[in-house]
């Protein structure tokens, strides 16, 4: 038996055949006044943290709903909740700049006590320059201390930062649709994400249109969506795209659906009615 032969095919005519293949399938679809289309959620977040550590608390589960601002996961974070309590201790500890306080007061007292007496020849100047000399000394004191009471503050800033920054918060309402991670991994730098967060009360359908058509097409428009079981819905133009594909001959528009009852589900097909 005469062994099969084969031939060599140029990747550069296989993608212009794709390309002619999507240019034609547009067109026939076109001509029936529809175009295929699919949806997806108005946000999807993965949702990551950039301090490294042992996952300590993980709090959804795939499908939760979670609300804006509710905690996500928590990185064992018992080392920062104790550098937090030093340095609220050392933010409210004010006995530094009492004693400095005082001692200034005291310094300033003599030495305008100390000046009466120049004024009326009953003290030396050195004695003088000896009390000016200690409320300078006192003065700077004081100010060491205030600058003290300064640092403390916002190292107990930074501190409070520090934790936290080791806990995951939902930025927006939505559905947890994958848990990256599980209580008692490792996070690490190259591997951040801990769960996708998905918002589905809102979705958007994304529709490649003929080049030809997009003039149909303005921001703001409403349109008619037709998904794949048949229900008809009212979607919004959310944008245009503003390049054609080279290939295709086509360009993307994102239609604006309401889905507040979350009856669509993401990723169905659907028909744009042109």
């Amino acid at each position: 038996m005469k062994a099969a032969t084969y031939f060599p095919v140029d990747p550069k005519l296989i993608g212009l055949f794709v390309g002619f293949a999507i240019v034609l399938y547009g067109v026939v679809l076109t001509a029936h006044g529809q175009v295929q289309g699919f949806v997806e959620p108005y946000r999807s977040v993965d949702l990551s943290i950039g301090e490294i550590g042992i996952i300590q608390e993980l709090t959804t589960e795939p499908g939760d709903t979670v609300q804006e601002g509710s905690v996500i996961a928590r990185l064992d974070d018992r080392v920062q909740r104790v550098q937090l309590e030093l340095a609220e201790h050392l933010a409210k500890s004010k006995s530094n700049l009492l004693v400095a306080e005082k001692t200034y007061h005291k310094r300033a007292s003599i030495l305008n006590r100390i000046e009466e007496l120049v004024r009326t020849n009953s003290a030396s100047q050195s004695e003088l320059i000896r009390a000016e000399m200690e409320e300078t000394i006192a003065k700077s004191q004081l100010l060491s201390a205030q600058e003290e009471m300064v640092t403390r503050q916002i190292e107990l800033k930074r501190t409070s930062a520090q934790l936290a920054s080791r806990t995951v918060i939902a930025p927006f309402s939505g559905t947890v649709s994958v848990v990256h991670r599980n209580v008692g991994e490792y996070v690490s730098p190259s591997r951040p994400e801990i769960v996708t967060l998905v918002q589905l009360d809102k979705l958007f359908a994304k529709f490649n249109v003929s080049s030809s058509m997009i003039t149909s097409f303005e921001v703001g428009q409403e349109v008619e969506v037709t998904m794949a079981d048949g229900t008809k819905i009212v979607a919004q133009v959310f944008s245009v795209g503003v390049q054609t594909d080279a290939q295709s001959g086509t360009v993307e528009i994102k239609l604006l659906i309401d889905n507040p009852d979350g009856d669509i589900r993401s990723g169905e097909s659907c028909t744009l009615n042109v």
